[in-house]
């Protein structure tokens, strides 16, 4: 008799065992009680629905997090970066001390700070080079030109100019590629080379203020200027310029962009006085630009009356295209670039009307016959010598071109139509180059200058 209790004892505590485990594991069902496993909806034995287990809707909200959830940051001495805070505090600076790894001593321009190390938030960077190369990992350190990240399996350190996206995660909050490269590229992309156009439009929602026109970009492709010397004068204008095609890889760019300059009231004095090299007297074959090189008496357009109107105001237009390819330095010191660009104008189809007297020979004029197209080819070039300093240089074939000198500019920019360089002075030179150099001096102010009107060139971008 107490064999068979002791054996009905153990039975006993081995079912409620079973019982127990199998409760921890399985679902119970509420009308029957009978123990369903996890992975069943309604019970085998009754068919009642089952409730949704407290470890199941666990295990399906951890899926749905974000993979790359806070841990602690990895901090080494030296590290230079930006350092994002739980606090929404965000830090650029060098950890130039570890005490007790408890602390980080950051070395800003500001100052040193002390910061727990636990309120540092980890860095994590998924690297995509363009050789398909893949690296993830804690971001050590960063600088203009490259990127180091610590993998399970050594550290890397990365080009910038190899680099085709990177994603980046602040704990749980991550920077995409799109938001990223905003940073990522700080050099500057030039939307002109002295008075020509890059095809670089400005960058979207910025603002852009020179000496002679101001703009604005209203979409990544798509920047919308004016010369506010012209719209003062009356002569209201526009010139937007559209990038048609864009490719870019980590380290080179191309792009295609076509421009239109409109102007609403446009004097035909003005395109008469660039041209008037092609104005010939009739009677004599001679140019106008000739009468100055033999230093005989000069015909002026506007007191002479060579236009039958030199009042005249009408709509007038110039259109371009411009082909851009950036591409970084073999030493990954910044990018250099190449513009091919064209244009024309609208005396390409009707040119301002001539004066021509038959009785008097001496004021009849007309435009040489091998002036047909109005046309300005340039080739430019930018290079970054540093972080700051670009050296810019041009050659350009203009049949319109007139150089001035510093003196003669000056005056052009201050008369009676001042803020542009329109101007019936200078030399006729149809084939020129000039270089120069810019400089930022700050986020939003560049200055520079170069060899050829406007010799000095300044604006503001924000």
């Amino acid at each position: 008799m107490k064999t068979l209790l002791t054996l009905a004892l153990v039975l006993t505590l081995g079912t409620l065992a079973t019982m127990s485990a199998a409760d921890g594991n399985n679902i119970i069902c509420p009308r029957c009680h009978f123990p369903n496993e996890a992975r069943f909806k309604y019970c085998t034995k009754c068919g009642t629905p089952l409730p949704k287990p407290e470890r199941i809707a666990s295990a399906v909200e951890s899926t749905s997090a974000p993979t790359h959830l806070p841990q602690e940051a990895v901090l080494e001495i030296g590290m230079s970066r930006l350092f994002h805070l739980r606090d929404k505090n965000v830090i650029s600076g060098k950890i130039i001390d570890l005490p007790g790894d408890s602390m980080a001593i950051i070395e800003t321009v500001d100052g040193k700070l002390s910061i727990p190390a636990k309120e540092i938030l980890a860095e994590i960077v998924e690297i995509s080079k363009v050789d398909e190369t893949q690296y993830s990992g804690p971001l050590l350190s960063e600088d203009e030109y490259s990127v180091s990240l610590k993998t399970p399996y050594g550290v890397v350190v990365v080009l910038k100019k190899d680099i085709q996206k990177m994603d980046r995660y602040f704990g749980d909050t991550k920077v995409s590629w799109q938001e990223e490269r905003q940073r990522f590229f700080t050099g500057e992309e030039l939307t002109t080379i002295f008075l020509d156009p890059t095809a670089s439009p400005l960058p979207a929602y910025s603002f852009y203020v020179s000496g002679l026109s101001l703009g604005y970009g209203f979409t990544e492709d798509f920047t919308l200027t004016t010369k506010f010397g012209s719209n003062f004068s009356g002569d209201l204008n526009l010139e937007p310029h559209v990038r048609l095609y864009h490719r870019s890889t980590g380290s080179t760019d191309l792009s295609l962009a076509l421009g239109l300059r409109l102007f609403s009231y446009h004097k035909s004095l003005d395109e008469a006085e660039k041209y008037s090299h092609w104005i010939v007297n009739k009677r004599t074959g001679v140019r106008r630009d000739d009468y100055e090189a033999d230093e005989i008496r000069a015909k002026n357009i506007e007191t002479e009356d060579i236009l039958v109107d030199p009042e005249e105001k009408r709509f007038h237009w110039a259109t371009y295209a411009v082909l851009s390819r950036r591409a970084s330095l073999a030493n990954g010191r910044g990018k250099w670039g190449i513009h091919i660009g064209a244009e024309t104008n609208a005396l390409s189809i009707k040119k301002p009307e001539l004066r021509s007297d038959p009785s008097d020979p001496n004021n009849s004029w007309e435009w040489d016959k091998n002036f047909t197209l109005p046309y300005r080819i340039w080739g430019a070039w930018d290079y970054d010598l540093s972080k700051r300093i670009k050296f810019m240089m041009e050659i350009f074939a203009d049949n319109g071109y007139e150089a001035l000198t510093l003196s003669q500019a000056r005056r052009t920019y201050f008369d009676d139509t001042p803020f542009h360089l329109d101007s019936g002075e200078g030399q006729y030179k149809p084939v020129d180059f000039d270089f120069g150099f810019l400089w930022t001096m700050s986020e939003t102010f560049r200055v520079g200058f170069h060899w050829q009107s406007p010799y000095l060139a300044f604006y503001w971008r924000w």
